[in-house]
């Protein structure tokens, strides 16, 4: 094992003097560490890391090269300020110390051109708990799938670009219910984080809020029947068509399948399955709120999601006035937003 015998000495200043960021010691591992840890402190206008490392970096490698530990720990610093302060930080600048016995200090000057990581200069609707966010620092399998995931999704609530916003927070969700489903594949991550959200309607009072406010007709503005006719274009996709279905009780939620049916009837009755959707449908008419949740995060974001990723549609922002779609997109977005925010903030509840 090599001697950790460089001090590396970082401090990220910024704009100005924010006090729920001044939270102060935090120690971390780091990536191979060996149960090394790093001594950071987050004060109101900065945050500094000190930092025992066995290599000496060239100038100008530190913050260029992803692959080194101290850019890693400058990240994990990043996001956290970020994650807990009220508005949208600026850096203000970056320095680094390099101190070792009996040599001069080392002075890194790869600090002068900063690539802002977030550009806005608003208010956030969320800011995280301090205590919720530390997750962050940790080296694990829920501490790297949590740091990706607020990654994304404070990239996609500070544009004002509703389909770029929709795209990250996308990719923040999806690296979120594959953590859960302890998967590589999105339909058995999005599965388990179906059954997660079921299970724990009081860690979503913000989402709930949203989506059991909706009216029958804003419920109906979206594009069921494009879904159905698009997930379930086949004969053979007939039996999948039934099961979800019946994976629902929500009487709203009926409503909307009541209205689907036509669609897919002649289908149904061919493989024998209408009796079980009719009764089904007919027998739940007591309201399941949480059950709205999945529906439009997982599966109606997701088809739209496909629709967009695999270019199965023109470009949405390719257009010369908001349309229907832009509204739709909104709410999805507020959604997923929302959702996420409450995910983040109930990380210890997930596996």
């Amino acid at each position: 094992m090599r001697n950790r015998i460089n001090k590396y000495h970082i401090k990220v200043e910024f704009d100005k003097k924010r006090q729920e960021c001044q939270t102060g010691d935090i120690r971390a591992t780091y990536p191979f560490s060996q149960g090394y840890e790093d001594d950071f402190d987050f004060s109101n206008d900065h945050f500094t890391i000190v930092a025992d490392r066995s290599k000496v970096h060239p100038d100008g490698e530190i913050l260029s090269t992803s692959a080194n530990t101290l850019n890693t720990q400058i990240l994990k610093g990043l996001l956290y300020y970020y994650a807990i302060a009220k508005d949208f930080p600026r850096i203000k600048k970056i320095s680094i110390t390099l101190s070792r016995a009996r040599k001069a200090d080392f002075a890194y000057t790869e600090c002068n051109n900063i690539t802002q990581p977030i550009v806005n200069p608003g208010q956030k609707v969320f800011a995280f708990n301090a205590n919720d966010i530390k997750i962050i620092f940790e080296e694990t399998d829920k501490g790297r799938a949590i740091r990706i995931a607020l990654s994304y999704w404070l990239t996609g609530i500070s544009t004002q670009e509703r389909y770029y916003r929709f795209d990250r927070l996308w990719r923040s969700f999806n690296r979120l219910f594959l953590y859960q489903g302890n998967t590589a594949k999105e339909v058995d991550g999005m599965r388990a984080m179906r059954q997660f959200i079921i299970d724990n309607p009081l860690i979503f009072p913000q989402t709930l809020g949203i989506t059991d406010a909706y009216t029958p007709h804003e419920l109906r503005s979206f594009k069921w029947r494009q879904m159905i006719l698009n997930d379930y274009d086949t004969q053979k996709k007939t039996k999948a068509f039934h099961d979800f279905i019946l994976r629902y009780h929500d009487a709203q939620v009926m409503d909307l399948f009541n209205e689907m049916l036509p669609y897919r009837i002649d289908n149904l009755r061919a493989e024998g399955l209408d009796t079980a959707v009719t009764t089904h449908i007919a027998a739940n008419r007591n309201p399941v709120p949480i059950e709205k949740i999945p529906l439009l995060a997982i599966k109606y974001a997701y088809f739209i999601r496909n629709k967009m990723f695999h270019g199965e549609i023109p470009d949405s922002t390719f257009k010369v006035h908001t349309d229907e779609n832009d509204i739709l997109i909104d709410r999805l977005n507020t959604i997923l937003s929302t959702l996420i925010f409450e995910l983040i903030t109930h990380s210890a509840s997930l596996r």
